[in-house]
């Protein structure tokens, strides 16, 4: 009966057991800091914090591993080795975060909002190399967990879209807690635009993916993304003013309602949405690019 219920449910599976682990952790890690000082100042409680993010990975290859065995880990990391895809979506994937962060500084700028904060932050480099193994792994992490296990098992029952809006939504719900207590993620971002960005992400991602079937593509996206974080100074931390990244937010949110409204809510793709069920996708296999051009002139 278990294994039924969790053959029917393995998102959901997923996400109770995700979620409800980094509530705890939180929970308990929050409660070892003394009032007044900082997790880094708890050297066992930013241990537990730190490697407690690969919590996602974990579930999705347990619950992978408990239904499908051997072939499902096979089947859950096997599109990380799809990167025979057009050059267009390696240009994408290289520069997309960077470009809409600009776009939002921008923006600001000349609104009047606030001042340009200049091109980059000048210690990162030191801040990239420190943290570069662990931003890696952080993409590993969240592709494989949100878009390749959520994402293509939430589009056997539901539209693109939807499966988007409630993955989204979820996995923005697993930063809500360090959100609160300002641990883990950038502080001053304020919730909601957090919410509407991590919407905007998986529907990107989800494009990409349903497109290309390419987690080549996914984890450089996911690398960059955070990289950029570190390079452009847009984040309240680095510039005290939250206006940066909202406006970053608002752009992303723009590309995400272009990508829906020409790719189709349905599929969010031209050659149909990926399944977990589906057939393994021949190397040899086409992508279609032509929905890429105009999104990218979005950009």
């Amino acid at each position: 009966m278990l294994r039924t219920f969790i053959a029917r449910n393995p998102f959901s599976v997923f996400a109770f057991l995700t979620l409800s682990y980094q509530f705890l952790v939180v929970i308990v890690v929050h409660s070892m800091i003394p009032a007044g000082a900082h997790l880094h100042d708890v050297p066992f409680a930013h241990a537990i914090f730190r490697f407690h993010v690969f919590g996602p990975l974990f579930f999705s290859m347990a619950i992978t591993a408990y239904l499908d065995r051997w072939p499902g880990l096979i089947k859950l990391f096997s599109s990380f080795f799809h990167w025979k895809v057009p050059a267009k979506w390696y240009l994408l994937a290289f520069t997309w975060k960077f470009i809409l962060g600009y776009l939002g500084m921008m923006l600001v700028s000349v609104l009047a909002i606030a001042p340009w904060p200049g091109w980059y932050v000048p210690d990162f480099m030191s801040a990239l190399i420190g943290n570069i193994v662990f931003i890696v792994g952080i993409a590993v992490v969240e592709e494989t967990s949100w878009i390749r296990f959520s994402f293509t098992r939430m589009q056997e029952r539901y539209t693109a879209l939807v499966s988007a809006i409630i993955v989204g939504l979820c996995w923005g719900l697993w930063y809500l807690p360090m959100m609160l207590i300002g641990e883990g993620v950038p502080d001053g971002i304020p919730w909601f635009a957090f919410l509407f960005s991590m919407f905007s992400l998986t529907t990107l991602l989800g494009w990409v993916y349903n497109t290309t079937r390419s987690g080549t593509i996914l984890l450089i996206m996911q690398i960059i993304s955070n990289c950029a974080f570190v390079f452009i100074p847009m984040l309240p931390m680095t510039t005290n003013n939250p206006a940066y990244i909202e406006a970053f937010v608002v752009w992303f949110l723009l590309v995400a309602i272009i990508v829906i409204i020409i790719a189709g809510p349905k599929d969010l793709s031209r050659r149909g949405r990926a399944r977990w069920n589906e057939a393994p996708l021949p190397p040899e296999e086409p992508v279609d690019t032509g929905i890429l051009v105009p999104v990218a002139a979005s950009l």
